[in-house]
């Protein structure tokens, strides 16, 4: 429920600070009314947008816009027209109002025909994430018009900076995917650097915003003495002190209220539900027997087998019904989501990735987002796998642990991670301790390689490990 919260703060956070700095040039009222504007004509060019499939058109568009805007913002500061400036902050407001429907897209709010409690909990974020931040742009209205206008500027200089480096990135990824501009590994890695650096901009928003409440209590005066100055003048003082400090602790609260639910999703509600460990096991006779007493914990058992390459290939074991026994064994990767695993709460199975729920007894079935199934045996007693099974899975996993293994060519031992060196030839991959080694190898594959085992990778899934019918095991 917090990501409706998450994308609010990461579309809206930096152009409302912007904006309240830049607060001598646009009215409360014409503010609200270029938020009105703006907000109306996003929904509509992103509802025909995405009626005609050109969403990624329209907000590569919107994002250089706003960079354009807030470059013409930053050096000319001036805008005496009020049409001028309610246009400017309407186009603004626009852009980022587009922004926040691609990030939030596939979050829809009201997406199904019934309304739940869980849809009106997450209204409710979106709605407190806009009640913050407009009541944030109000305190930072008084906080701006307090402090001189040289730190004003320097603060609309770096905002636009961490602004438009965050929509350049953006810009450019979709420019790249285009086709638009070349793709090289210097320009991906800036982009991409920018990009996952720019999910943490809301925590140096904050920041400033607090360097801001400084300069703002620095520029207290100080009470003078009531026989001094007169009582008219000390009162004006003491009330305009009264003020600074009310202002400061409201806007202490408001960012303690978004940090605090910013630093719930980041670092847990955005987490993925964390695989126990898999029990790494040894092949005896060429199977692995699984007792079949193990399951009736009815818990899900999570196995791995590292092969001789260092590959770790998981699998798990469970028992689909309760009350009888119907154990299933199958590999710990989706065909469709990769290896990133299953949990399993109560009587259903979540794939981590996409976080689908599976029925515990489609599990060993191929299709959709189950686990990709495997032929074994159960006798009763003990679910048996034969070893070429689960090596057949290697390519369905990309976690490689260290072991020791043997340069095919020289016959010295060698650690895999650590080898120079390292080739795939019938399905096993072998690693080298020189370039020679190497070379040599690929010259007389036949010659140093082992026994042809044949593996598969995601897309051949079940079909390619040719799963008998085990539904009635």
């Amino acid at each position: 429920m917090s990501i409706y919260f998450f994308h609010t703060i990461q579309a809206y956070f930096g152009i409302i600070i912007y904006l309240a700095l830049w607060n001598k040039r646009i009215s409360v009222k014409d503010f609200f009314v270029s938020a009105i504007a703006g907000s109306i004509c996003a929904l509509t060019f992103f509802k025909i947008a995405n009626d005609f499939l050109v969403i990624n058109e329209l907000k590569t568009a919107s994002y250089f816009l706003a960079s354009f805007l807030l470059l013409l913002l930053s050096f000319f500061f001036v805008l005496h027209v009020r049409i001028f400036k309610i246009i400017i902050a309407s186009l603004l407001i626009f852009c980022f109002n587009i922004y926040y429907r691609v990030i939030s897209y596939d979050f829809q709010l009201f997406g199904g025909e019934l309304l739940d409690t869980l849809s009106i909990v997450s209204f409710g974020f979106v709605i407190l994430g806009f009640g913050l931040l407009t009541f944030l742009y109000l305190l930072l209205r008084d906080i701006a018009s307090k402090i001189s206008n040289k730190i004003t500027v320097l603060f609309i200089f770096i905002m636009t900076i961490l602004l438009i480096l965050r929509l350049l990135a953006d810009g450019a990824l979709e420019l790249m995917r285009f086709g638009i501009l070349d793709t090289n590994a210097l320009l991906l890695s800036v982009v991409a650097k920018l990009i996952y650096y720019g999910s943490f901009l809301p925590y140096v928003y904050s920041f400033l915003v607090l360097c801001l409440m400084g300069f703002y209590l620095c520029a207290l005066p100080k009470l003078p003495e009531k026989n001094v100055v007169g009582s008219v003048v000390f009162r004006k003082t003491k009330a305009l002190i009264q003020n600074t400090f009310n202002v400061s602790k409201l806007t202490l609260v408001v960012l303690v209220a978004t940090n605090g639910i910013m630093f719930y999703y980041d670092f847990y509600a955005s987490k993925p539900p964390k695989l126990s460990e898999a029990k790494v096991i040894e092949p005896v006779n060429n199977e692995f027997k699984i007792p079949f007493e193990l399951l009736k914990d009815n818990k899900l058992h999570r196995f791995a087998y590292i092969t001789d390459a260092g590959n770790k290939i998981r699998f798990f074991a469970l028992n689909r019904f309760p009350d009888k026994p119907s154990p299933v064994a199958v590999f710990d990767s989706c065909m469709i989501c990769g290896d990133m695993g299953y949990i399993k709460n109560g009587d259903e199975l979540i794939c981590i990735s996409c976080n689908v729920r599976i029925f515990l007894p489609s599990v060993g079935k191929e299709g959709g987002c189950n686990p990709i199934p495997f032929p074994y045996e159960f006798d009763g007693e003990y679910i048996t796998i034969k070893l070429e099974t689960i090596e057949k899975g290697v390519n369905y996993f990309n976690e490689i642990v260290e072991k020791e293994v043997i340069d095919p060519v020289s016959g010295r031992k060698i650690i895999n991670l650590k080898a120079p060196f390292s080739y795939m030839y019938g399905g096993k991959t072998y690693f080298f301790e020189t370039e020679e080694n190497y070379r040599e190898f690929m010259k007389n594959a036949q010659q140093y390689a082992a026994d042809f085992k044949q593996t598969y990778w995601r897309a051949q899934g079940f079909t390619a490990l040719k799963e008998g019918d085990n539904d009635g095991v």
